[in-house]
């Protein structure tokens, strides 16, 4: 049900993106930024990176090094 929603979020968001986007508005960019938002939220969750094709999102956050397992794996500096 979850992804059934994620894809319709996102073919949602992109007609709108497609066909009201460019339509002068007299609050520009905000209705425009929140579709992308959602468009490319929902396309996340589904699994597909869109952020590499839309210079100004960033490539996303990456995984944090996971914590040493034992003491002895521990660098110390003085």
């Amino acid at each position: 049900m979850k992804r059934r929603i994620a894809w319709l979020a996102a073919i949602a968001s992109g007609i709108y993106l497609l066909v009201s986007g460019p339509i002068p508005d007299p609050l520009p960019f905000i209705d425009e930024a929140t579709a992308l938002l959602v468009f490319v939220n929902a396309m996340a969750f589904l699994g597909y990176d869109v952020r590499r094709w839309i210079p100004f999102l960033g490539k996303g956050r990456k995984a944090a090094a996971s914590p040493p397992k034992t003491p002895k794996d521990v660098t110390i500096d003085v």
